[in-house]
């Protein structure tokens, strides 16, 4: 579950350590999981934050995974979001999020992201050149620093995206086009049966489309253009409450998402979609 404490003012409230783990036991692991091999380097996830406390970046946000198993609770994927207090832009936060595991799930992985004050929603970019993983075996903490590095260096072209967004205007009918792509996005059709012919925009997706573009604050009402359709969008799919009919016609509403595996696929997703509109309508982002 993720747990937030973002408030819709640019400021930052930091998160210990205690508090951290406190919140998200996983990220306090002091060994890994039992049956890891011999070449695996443990490299507590603390250690990792502390890494990025000296680059300035400040954890303001934890989570993890529900676990199933009993064996794998205290060892789970886990997310930590940082960010950094001069790092604002035009009412968005540039932030950093930090992912990792001690049961061989998953290695650590940085990627860029995005905060926007005023809808408290956390965004993820989806580009490549702002996400790199380091494996257990062999971990470099000078390499995982310099990835973080690295990220930091491409703040300004990430944020110049915001701008190029806000710029292309889209018209009614390309704003459908993109709410369809990232309604098969956010609900992938079942994989059909042999012979089985299925459905592009899927029976099993409890609402349409359309709701997706369903704007939640009154600024955001009379806009039509390629930013604030997105973060309408990703707002919309990640928080939920959207009504809609299950299978069985039974009226119901989208949940908002709380799993950290799913978040970031729906999130990448979404920015990659936004990105090949943007092309699309001839506005490429900005070299580094």
């Amino acid at each position: 579950m993720l747990i937030s404490t973002y408030r819709q003012a640019p400021s930052i409230l930091e998160l210990s350590n205690e508090t951290l783990i406190g919140r998200a036991p996983s990220i306090g692991a002091t060994a890994p999981i039992v049956g890891v091999s011999d070449r695996y380097s443990f490299v507590p996830t603390i250690q990792a934050v502390n890494f990025l406390r000296d680059a300035g970046w400040l954890p303001v946000m934890c989570g993890e995974s529900r676990v199933n198993l009993p064996g794998r609770a205290g060892y789970q994927k886990h997310l930590i979001r940082l960010s950094r207090p001069d790092l604002l832009v035009n009412g968005h936060r540039m932030d950093l999020l930090l992912y990792n595991s001690h049961d061989r799930g998953c290695s650590f992985r940085l990627v860029a992201g995005i905060f926007r004050f005023v809808c408290s929603n956390g965004l993820v970019v989806g580009d490549t050149f702002a996400s790199y993983r380091h494996r257990h075996v062999g971990f470099s903490p000078d390499a995982f620093i310099d990835s973080a590095a690295r990220i930091d260096g491409r703040i300004g072209r990430i944020a110049s995206v915001i701008g190029d967004w806000q710029a292309v205007e889209l018209t009614p009918d390309e704003r459908g086009v993109f709410a369809m792509a990232a309604h098969q996005a956010i609900y992938p059709p079942a994989l059909p049966a042999p012979g089985q012919i299925v459905d592009p925009l899927s029976d099993t997706a409890p609402i349409e489309p359309r709701q997706l573009l369903t704007a939640r604050r009154y600024d955001d009402h009379n806009k039509a253009d390629l930013w604030t359709a997105y973060n309408t969008i990703q707002e919309n799919a990640i928080k939920g409450g959207l009504r809609g009919r299950a299978t069985t016609g039974r009226r119901t509403s989208t949940r908002a998402v709380k799993s950290i595996d799913k978040d970031l696929r729906i999130n990448q997703a979404l920015w990659t979609l936004t990105s090949k509109m943007a092309e699309l309508k001839g506005r490429l982002p900005r070299a580094a």
